[in-house]
């Protein structure tokens, strides 16, 4: 079962837009994860990526709002789908 779990863990920038998913986890450091935490975009919120591709930036539906991210940041957000 764990092994099941790891397996549906997938960072941001890996899944395709109309993706949806909820977030596992922020490897960031604290200042960026706190700011985008007041912005919704915490460990558990649901998102869905609206747009994005390879080394662009993601822009992100978290609840009703919208938060765009850049690669280097959304690379660092891991999300259970």
């Amino acid at each position: 079962m764990f092994t099941q779990t790891l397996k549906s863990i997938r960072r941001l920038t890996d899944m395709a837009p109309g993706a949806a998913g909820s977030v596992a986890k922020l490897k960031l450091d604290a200042a960026e994860e706190n700011r985008l935490a007041e912005l919704g975009l915490r460990r558990g919120a649901s998102v869905r990526i609206l747009q994005g591709t390879t080394n662009e930036s993601v822009l992100l539906a978290v609840g009703d709002g919208r938060i765009g991210v850049n690669y280097g940041v959304a690379q660092k957000i891991y999300v259970f789908s």
